[in-house]
Order: structure tokens, then C-alpha cells, then sequence
């Protein structure tokens, strides 16, 4: 059956008591999954699920279905483990079905005292399953169990999604333990929420590395650039003997290349296309290399700022005071709003993402609609997911 899971007021909660998790609420709205599957059913799902395409497992189980109809313990007892193996079943597979099929019969399983155990001591019985590892038992917990308050560490895409949204390099399992006590007692919500934001992240994750560009102490001042027709637009792109150093609307050409000689004083301007041009081309198609350097002219305290701004996740928004509190300087609202103004790389350094505390779109170089379109593409690719 589908239904919201568990509890709108455990979304609610996740939208009072952390803020990034309010915005991703308010792109999927109320998640409805399916739950409620009998346990038995669920576990056996689950093991012949393991280590199989889904397309191949799906087969397997309907098998299952086709030769016992309701996948219960005593059907499935009945059947035994060469009754399974006739199925198609894998030797290991059959014989770990079999022998959960045999202790539930036996009332090891009875669901009223299952219900009864706290969240570990749950884990514990399920896991002494053969085939029931921590993550399987988990999942158990949240889908047959109707458990409020699992977050596993066990699953790849939740610590991946988790990393990306709160800009961790290394999530230990003492960082993944902070989560899950800022989340709780609502985690099984919150896990709904990560998958489904992890889902709609792009599946390239983009590194870029920014380097300082002393431009006015280069030999060879020419900057070489291109106009190129993107997803997002015209862009002008440009590079030095060093690499790019700049990538910015150009809706107005001549315009954009009157900035781009404002802000580095003594250029020469060649038209010309680069390999490291078709790059950044590539890179906004969502293609290209994975890794990528810029090399950017700018103070110490810019590039620190624009080094904030990479952190900040596909599809989230943050304030300025939010970068000024992760550079350190939190009082200094004004000068990170003008080095956030200053970024000299559109969309890679998604500077789009950065809002007033009040919601406001505040400036944007290109304008607040290009900043306003930014933001609706990537909460449209978000939802397209659902």
C-alpha cells in the first residue's frame, strides 16, 4: 500500500529543526512509499534481492509468488530449501529463505514481540538471520516495522547524499552520528527525504580546484576567448597561459567583454578556441572531465568565499550570513556579499545559490531572472525524480 511514511509530524519536525532539510521538503513535498509488507514477505524480497539487478530479482521473487501465492512462513516451510532450488534459486540463497521460513514458524519472529524491542535490540534479533546483515535489517525496520527513527550508516547513497548536502570531505561514523541526533527522532523521514534529493543530484559530481592568477605579473597578458551557445545561454569563456579564468553571461557580448578588460587591466584580448574552453562547454552539458582548476584573479578573502560557494549544494540555497559564518568572518556580511558578486565563474561557482536571510534573491551579475531561472532548473530537476 502506498502511504506517507511514517508521520507528517515528523516532516514537520525535519522542516523546524534543520534548514537545508526544509528545502528539500519543500521541493518533493509529502513522500509516499510503499510500506506496511509483512515482514516475511519483505525479508525474503530482500534476501533473493541481494547482489542481483532488480529486473532479475523481481523474476526470482515472482517465481515465489507464482508457486505459493501469499509469501508466508508456513507456504514458504513447505516448500524447503530444494523447493526453493527448483525455483531457480541460488544454493545459498534458498537455504538461508529456508531456515527463516522454519524460526518464524516456530514463533521466533511473533511481530507483537518484535514491536516491543527498542531499535537495537531489534537490529540484533533480525541480524541473527542468516542473510539479514545490518543494512537488510534496517531497511526491515523502516518498511515492515514502521520504525521512526532509522539512519543507516550502512547505506552508500546516504552517506554520499548526506557529504554532498552538508559539504563534508570525510563523513566518519562519529560525523554520521551527529545526523542522525539533529534528525532524530524523525530519521526514517529524513532517510526518505536524502534518497530522494540524492537521487536528483547530478550524477557527475564536479571538483573544482581554484588557484590564485597574479595576472599583472604574467609575461604574456593575452586572454584568449570564445562565445559559446550553452544550455545556459551565450557564454563567454576565457583563459590565460594558466588556464580559465573567466566564464560569465554574455547575452550582451560586447558588454561582457567590456568587464572582463575592466577587471583585468593590461589583457589583450585574442578570440580564440582552446581546448580548456570546449571543457567548461562540456562541463555545463553535464559531461566533461570530473576535475577541473581555475585559476582566478581576486584577494585571498575572495577566493576563500568562492571556495564557501562550491560547497553549497545542488538545488539548496544559503544566505550570506550563512558563507560568512563558514569563512569565519560572520559579521562581515557586506564583504562577502561583494566577493560573492565578484565570482568570476557562472553556474561552476554556483554564486545563484546565495540568498538574504529573507528569502529575497538579492543581486545577481546577470540579473535577478537568470538567478531566479538557476534556481527553478535545479528544483525542476529535483522533482522530476518523484
Amino acid at each position: 500500500m502506498n502511504s506517507l511514511f511514517p508521520f507528517v509530524d515528523k516532516v514537520e519536525h525535519l522542516r523546524r529543526v534543520e534548514p537545508r532539510m526544509a528545502q528539500i521538503i519543500e521541493q518533493f513535498g509529502y513522500i509516499e512509499r510503499d510500506t506496511n509488507e509483512p515482514l516475511f514477505g519483505s525479508l525474503v524480497r530482500n534476501i533473493v534481492s541481494q547482489q542481483v539487478a532488480a529486473s532479475v530479482a523481481e523474476r526470482s521473487f515472482g517465481k515465489i509468488v507464482g508457486e505459493v501465492g501469499a509469501v508466508t512462513p508456513e507456504r514458504v516451510a513447505s516448500l524447503g530449501e530444494q523447493g526453493l532450488r527448483r525455483l531457480g534459486l541460488p544454493a545459498r540463497k534458498a537455504q538461508w529463505i529456508a531456515q527463516a521460513a522454519e524460526r518464524f514458524v516456530a514463533g521466533e519472529f511473533a511481530e507483537q514481540e518484535l514491536r516491543a524491542l527498542d531499535d537495537e535490540a531489534l537490529a540484533q534479533k533480525l541480524t541473527s538471520l542468516n542473510g539479514v546483515g545490518l543494512w537488510s535489517a534496517e531497511m526491515l525496520m523502516m518498511f515492515s516495522l514502521g520504525r521512526e527513527n532509522v539512519l543507516s550508516y550502512g547505506d552508500l547513497v546516504l552517506r554520499r547524499t548526506l557529504a554532498t548536502l552538508y559539504g563534508e570531505k570525510n563523513l566518519t561514523p562519529k560525523r554520521f552520528e551527529h545526523y542522525k541526533r539533529l534528525f532524530s527522532p524523525a530519521c526514517s523521514v529524513a532517510s526518505l527525504y536524502l534518497w530522494a534529493y540524492g537521487n536528483s543530484l547530478p550524477r557527475r559530481q564536479l571538483e573544482v580546484t581554484i588557484r590564485p592568477l597574479g595576472f599583472t605579473r604574467l609575461r604574456d597578458k593575452t586572454i584568449f576567448y570564445g562565445l559559446y551557445d550553452t544550455a545556459y545561454g551565450r557564454m563567454l569563456i576565457a583563459s590565460t597561459a594558466k588556464g580559465v579564468c573567466r566564464v560569465a553571461f554574455a547575452d550582451d557580448p560586447d558588454e561582457a567583454l567590456d568587464e572582463l578588460r575592466a577587471d583585468m587591466k593590461g589583457a589583450v584580448l585574442e578570440e580564440c578556441e582552446v581546448v580548456c574552453h570546449r571543457q567548461i562547454v562540456a562541463l555545463l552539458e553535464g559531461k566533461g572531465p570530473k576535475k577541473i582548476t581555475l585559476y582566478l584573479e581576486g584577494t585571498s578573502f575572495e577566493r576563500k568565499v568562492w571556495r564557501e560557494l562550491l560547497k553549497v549544494p545542488y538545488g539548496i540555497t544559503v544566505s550570506y550570513a550563512d558563507i560568512a559564518a563558514a569563512t569565519g568572518f560572520t559579521k562581515a556580511y557586506r564583504s562577502v556579499g561583494n566577493a560573492v558578486g565578484a565570482n568570476p565563474i557562472a553556474v561552476l561557482i554556483p554564486c545563484h545559490r546565495v540568498i538574504h536571510a529573507d528569502g529575497s534573491l538579492g543581486s545577481y551579475n546577470a540579473g535577478n531572472d537568470k538567478k531566479a531561472s538557476l534556481l527553478r532548473g535545479e528544483q525542476i530537476a529535483a522533482q522530476r525524480i518523484r
